[in-house]
């Protein structure tokens, strides 16, 4: 009898700690709030998630490397174009490991939204748990995620659209 409520204390214990670390693994989705996290703008500046409250983000993770990141990038130039800076805030978060690459990209190309550096991936990884690129969140103005995008395959532009549209309104 001693014997299997130890076995079953240590069963409790195993499945409490498998718990804790999923929880603690729990990547952010659809309609749970958006993670508090902390981006580097590329100028050094902190970005604080919280601090965009009050009007709908959308939240680029991208790679210099990544095409279809790149072609996300250029239909984002044309989203900003239609939405100002205080109706929509867009980061688009590099996760490229070396800064230099990073520099080197932005000197020929340009981009009228915030530009982000997280090359160990430390903020990325409260919103994704795969390596998959782009990857993209829509959240609303009261910072809950409404959408998620993984890859940006032909005609996901119509998609995203409709997604920026929903928070928008």
């Amino acid at each position: 009898m001693r014997g299997e409520r130890f076995g079953a204390a240590v069963r409790l214990t195993a499945a409490a700690a498998l718990s804790a670390a999923a929880v603690a693994h729990a990547v952010a989705g659809p309609g749970l709030p958006a993670p508090d996290v902390v981006f580097r703008g590329v100028a050094g500046e902190a970005v604080r998630l919280s601090d965009l409250r009050g009007r709908p983000v959308v939240l680029a993770f991208w790679a210099t490397w990544c095409t279809r990141c790149l072609d996300e990038l250029d239909h984002l130039r044309k989203v900003r174009a239609d939405h100002a800076e205080d109706r929509l805030a867009i980061l688009a978060v590099s996760v490229d490991e070396d800064r230099l690459d990073l520099d080197a990209f932005l000197a020929r190309r340009s981009y009228p939204f915030i530009v982000c550096h997280d090359p160990a991936g430390a903020a990325a990884a409260a919103f994704r748990e795969s390596e998959d690129l782009p990857f993209t969140v829509v959240i609303d103005a009261s910072g809950t995620i409404r959408r998620v995008f993984r890859e940006f395959p032909v005609g996901a532009e119509h998609r995203l659209d409709a997604a920026i549209s929903s928070v928008l309104r």
